[in-house]
């Protein structure tokens, strides 16, 4: 069975780096945009997705994902760019501007690491589950607006961990065995029955997917 319905070939695009992602600091929710090595990264994608056929970029309204959207859009000859809530990133609460190096002092983090399902973040934070939900939501409305052309979802890395997950049959606790770079593309094909992975964090740079 498929997580959500419809028919079509959608590719998952994480946003291109930040500094933040250099610093290990949780974004969550905060307008940080991307940086050089962020662009740079995109650009060295951008050349591969000319002959996908997409139509259509839908994105998470946050600076950097849109940033991401925009500029791989440009490249595909100005295809519209749409904002989709749903697919914004994880609210992470008052963890939101910390390190994980900060975090992982505290006894909050340990227990939201070893049951990151049902327990969210504190201050008024997410739940895995809560962002799942959300995220199945906005990809059925992408696979309805798409029409059966191929499309292009930026957002996140957990968010979209969690739409892999439930195409995979994966339970969601162990979203952290998947992979999703900054800048790394995947791909799913819905046949309205059933979701394949055509492919998972592909990178024009196989050698730096290796370095941690």
């Amino acid at each position: 069975m498929q997580p959500f319905p419809g028919r079509g070939r959608i590719f998952l695009l994480r946003h291109g780096e930040t500094d933040w992602n250099r610093d290990r600091r949780i974004m969550g929710r905060r307008p940080v945009p991307l940086s050089e090595r962020g662009r740079a990264q995109l650009l060295a994608l951008a050349p591969h997705l000319g002959r996908l056929g997409v139509a259509n970029i839908f994105t998470s309204p946050l600076p950097r994902a849109r940033s991401t959207a925009e500029l791989i859009a440009e490249h595909l000859g100005g295809i519209p760019v749409l904002d989709d809530e749903g697919l914004t990133e994880v609210h992470y609460g008052s963890w939101e501007g910390r390190t994980f190096r900060e975090l992982v002092q505290e006894p909050e983090f340990h227990a939201y690491w070893k049951e990151p399902v049902s327990t969210p973040c504190p201050g008024g934070g997410e739940s895995l589950l809560e962002v799942q939900e959300r995220m199945f939501a906005a990809m059925e409305r992408v696979v309805a607006a798409a029409a059966g052309r191929p499309a292009i979802v930026v957002s996140h890395g957990d968010p979209l961990r969690l739409v892999v997950c439930g195409c995979l049959h994966l339970d969601v606790a162990e979203l952290r065995r998947i992979r999703l770079d900054n800048g790394g593309l995947s791909a799913i094909e819905l046949t309205g029955d059933w979701a394949e992975v055509k492919f998972l964090n592909m990178r024009p740079d196989l050698d730096a997917m290796l370095d941690h």
